[in-house]
C-alpha cells in the first residue's frame, strides 16, 4: 500500500467536533447546559412519565372494575 497519496493530500477536511454554537457560550456564559442539568430533565421527565402511567393504570384499573360489576349484575 503507498502512502504517497497520504502524505501529499492537502484536502481540506471538516472538523471532528461540533463547533456550532461555541461563539454564543464564550459569549453569555450563563446559557452553558451542564450534563447535571441534562440528567435534571431527564430525570423529571422520567418521573413526569412514571406519574402518568400510574394514572393511566389507575384509571384502566377503575374500568375493568366497573366492567366486571357490571357482568356480575347482568349475570345474576
Amino acid at each position: 500500500m503507498s502512502t504517497e497519496k497520504l502524505e501529499t493530500s492537502e484536502e481540506l477536511q471538516a472538523p471532528l467536533t461540533n463547533t456550532y454554537g461555541i461563539d454564543s457560550v464564550k459569549e453569555d456564559p450563563e446559557n452553558v447546559v451542564t450534563v447535571f442539568d441534562l440528567a435534571n430533565e431527564i430525570e423529571k421527565s422520567l418521573k413526569d412519565v412514571q406519574r402518568q402511567m400510574k394514572e393511566n393504570d389507575d384509571e384502566f384499573s377503575r374500568s375493568i372494575q366497573a366492567i366486571e360489576d357490571r357482568l356480575n349484575k347482568l349475570s345474576q
